[in-house]
């Protein structure tokens, strides 16, 4: 007889969480689909989750420990227990810190998947390690968290209720590939009443067609742009009032910078006509609510980058449109469910281990000093003492990933020796591929250690690689980083294919194998999510059953109790914290380290101006590039370029042409885009081909139409608050293959 089951859990394709159904025979998931009662996604799911099954029982999934016996990157393993495995790992790791020190070891990691981050915290601070995290996460929101936390001390942005905002802006956003949750619910609210939309974007896309204003700027201008905004609804008085006087500190200051930006000053900056850009100010500010969602492209500029993400935060509080329905949430983690506060990702990282002269040791920390470990501490305080729990740190703070494989080839500021790399493929992701290569070929490596759940070219470098368990094979109980009260659970409907294991099965066994056994009581992911859960008096299954833990009281505007978690109790518009780190604490524009303004010699050569981004769905940064899954419908990289541009270069839609800068050459199709401006050009980015030959010297066609052979990581050009380094506002030229 087939035994069947139905498990209520949630996609982990990415940050969204969406509930699903996954049936499951004999063992094996035969099909998944949306779970209507979800009380968030209500029975949506994307093209990733309709592929999942193929996904996961796909050949290539990797199912065994390996261990290398060759060269690096030789591709040639032998098969190890786990337990073999560690020891191995435990015992070097454990050499390195006493020949080097902890800060020896970095980790890297990728997009939030439903992982927690805890883990892979709690065992760095055990190591005595200064959380040299290595991540996109400083081109993927973790410059936005720290800016916020600079401004306001709580995090907007992430959470705005789009259903029923009245002006929507995205801001480097393409929703109708990048988040279809929000694109299918725009759509809906469209059809059944008027809401304006604004698109800040160089390139035609969908969302553009469907735009009330667009302005289609010069890439790497958004703070000009931004500051603009701020001109205008600051001199025609179109802010709250009430607000800026009860609740801001040095409005007076920030309404004499803007004065610098008036609205014909950024039209001949941005390209974008000045009477767009009042309008655009006019509409945002005067349509309430309005909200602007997150979006990654500005956190991918590089220097002046996060800049705008300061005015972002401004223009969110003084048009009255935070903790307001339509606008943006503030949301805390600590908040009281059944009485009780669930144990958070701050309270098992550990993070008072680390001296604050162990915390500069971050790499980078004194240079990246907003987003590093001196920046987040100086922000913690307010943050636990407004929340009662410890300040969210998991993904609200990282090391600088440029000055690290600098480290790795100089021993400068210190040797970096280790490195663990887990759900991350930075030979696809990272800038200045050739770099990251070098370094991660060098004998100064010591160790590199890998979890995936594919052989990506990451892990063709490795010395050892781990098979990780996907979210259909693993529970889920999370509140999604510390970022609210909601907590998520999902329970695990298959057990893990071959010997894969879950992230926290992996950083607890080398934490046994450090020594740090005492600290890690639990053997399971269930048992520490009953250990989180039981302050609430809730089981595991009840959360299973319920699927989203709210809290027991929801305050739109808890500052009116609280304050708001600064230094001074208010929003920053003049950020005490960046004075203090020696920044600005006022927002200014910069020019992108690459342009015909500051760079002219460069552009003589390369002409056109570089963005990379615009992936499509269901592409996952590197993801879901196997064959038979996002290839059926995208077999090849796309390029952008405008027909006019096309024609001068002899090039026609779909042929293959050179993207070529000052770092190297890649190939992709050109795609003609009437849309885009005439001097710039879209590159898909992180590109790899799992069909072509694995290891040296092709690590599987990483090198032939990756973007980020072409991008740009001198710390010089990086943001100066983050670290953050340009995908975005390069500049390069084109020819015909």
């Amino acid at each position: 007889m087939v035994q069947r089951a139905v498990k209520k859990t949630v996609c982990g394709y990415c940050a969204n969480l969406c509930g699903v159904l996954v049936h499951v025979e004999d063992g094996k998931i035969v099909k998944i689909e949306g779970n209507p009662e979800h009380p968030l996604s209500q029975g949506f799911t994307c093209e990733r989750c309709r592929l999942a099954i193929k996904w996961l029982y796909h050949p290539d999934q990797l199912m065994y420990p390996l261990k290398r016996v060759g060269q690096r990157g030789e591709g040639k393993w032998q098969r190890v227990g786990w337990d073999e495995a560690l020891a191995e790992i435990g015992g070097k790791l454990n050499e390195l810190k006493d020949k080097y020190g902890p800060e020896t070891l970095g980790v890297f990691e990728g997009t939030a998947r439903g992982n927690d981050y805890w883990q892979r915290g709690r065992f760095l601070s055990l190591f005595g390690n200064p959380h040299n995290i290595f991540a996109p996460g400083v081109i993927c929101a973790i410059n936005v968290m720290a800016m916020n936390a600079a401004v306001l001390g709580d995090v907007t942005g992430f959470a705005g209720d789009l259903e029923r905002s009245n002006c929507v802006v995205f801001w480097g956003a393409n929703p109708a590939v990048s988040w279809t949750r929000h694109w299918t619910t725009l759509r809906k609210q469209r059809r059944e009443r008027e809401v304006k939309v604004i698109v800040v974007d160089p390139r035609g896309t969908k969302t553009t067609d469907m735009a009330d204003i667009w302005l289609q700027l010069r890439p790497g201008t958004d703070t000009a742009l931004a500051l603009g905004w701020l001109n205008v609804i600051i001199n025609e008085g179109l802010y709250d009032k009430e607000f800026v006087e009860r609740w801001t500190v040095g409005f007076d200051k920030l309404k004499e910078r803007v004065q610098e930006y008036p609205p014909q000053r950024v039209a001949e900056i941005t390209g974008v006509p000045a009477e767009k850009i009042v309008a655009a100010a006019r509409m945002y500010a005067t349509t309430k609510p309005a909200s602007i969602p997150y979006s990654v492209a500005i956190d991918q500029l590089g220097l002046n980058g996060t800049r705008t993400e300061q005015c972002r935060v401004i223009l969110r509080a003084i048009t009255g449109d935070l903790g307001v329905f339509g606008g943006e949430f503030i949301t805390r983690p600590g908040e009281k469910i059944n009485g009780g506060v669930f144990v958070t990702e701050g309270d098992l990282t550990l993070m008072h281990l680390l001296s604050p002269e162990m915390r500069r040791k971050q790499m980078g920390a004194e240079r990246a000093r907003l987003v590093g470990l001196i920046g987040w501490s100086m922000s913690a305080e307010h943050i636990e003492r407004v929340y009662g729990v410890p300040a969210p740190v998991t993904v609200q703070t990282q090391a600088h990933v440029p000055l690290m494989w600098r480290a790795i080839l100089s021993g400068e500021p210190y040797p970096i020796t280790a490195l663990i790399c887990w759900g991350s493929n930075p030979m696809a992701w990272a800038g200045n591929l050739k770099l990251v290569y070098e370094a991660l070929k060098s004998p100064n490596l010591e160790l590199h250690v890998v979890q995936e759940m594919f052989m990506t070219p990451t892990a063709q470098l490795a010395d050892y690689v781990f098979p990780a368990a996907s979210w259909m094979e693993r529970i889920l109980c999370t509140n999604n980083m510390d970022f609210a009260s909601l907590i998520f659970g999902g329970e695990r409907p298959i057990p893990p294919l071959g010997e894969r294991r879950d992230i926290y099965e992996f950083f607890r066994g080398l934490g046994l194998a450090v020594g740090q056994g005492e600290h890690w009581p639990w053997k399971t992911l269930e048992e520490v999510s009953e250990y989180r859960l039981k302050p609430l008096g809730i089981t595991f299954k009840e959360v299973v059953d319920r699927m989203v833990l709210f809290p027991d009281e929801f305050d739109l505007q808890p500052w009116h109790k609280t304050g708001f978690p600064t230094a001074s109790g208010k929003v920053e518009l003049y950020s005490s914290t960046l004075e203090r780190l020696e920044y600005d604490p006022l927002p200014y524009y910069e020019e992108p380290p690459e342009s015909l303004a500051k760079t002219p010699e460069v552009a003589r050569e390369y002409p056109l101006i570089l963005n990379t981004g615009g992936n499509f769905n269901p592409m996952y940064h590197s993801e879901f590039m196997q064959e038979g899954l996002g290839r059926v419908k995208h077999p090849d990289p796309l390029m952008d370029i405008h027909p006019d541009t096309a024609q001068k270069l002899g090039i026609a839609d779909g042929d293959w042409a050179y993207i070529e800068t000052r770092r190297g050459r890649i190939k992709q199709r050109a795609r003609l885009n009437p849309g885009i401006l005439p001097d710039v050009v879209n590159a898909q980015a992180s590109w790899w081909f799992p069909e072509q030959p694995a290891y040296e010297p092709n690590l599987s066609g990483v090198w032939q139409s990756n973007a980020n052979v072409l991008t740009l990581d001198e710390p010089e050009a990086c943001d100066e608050l983050s670290g953050g380094w340009p995908t975005r506002a390069l500049l390069c030229k084109v020819y015909k293959v």
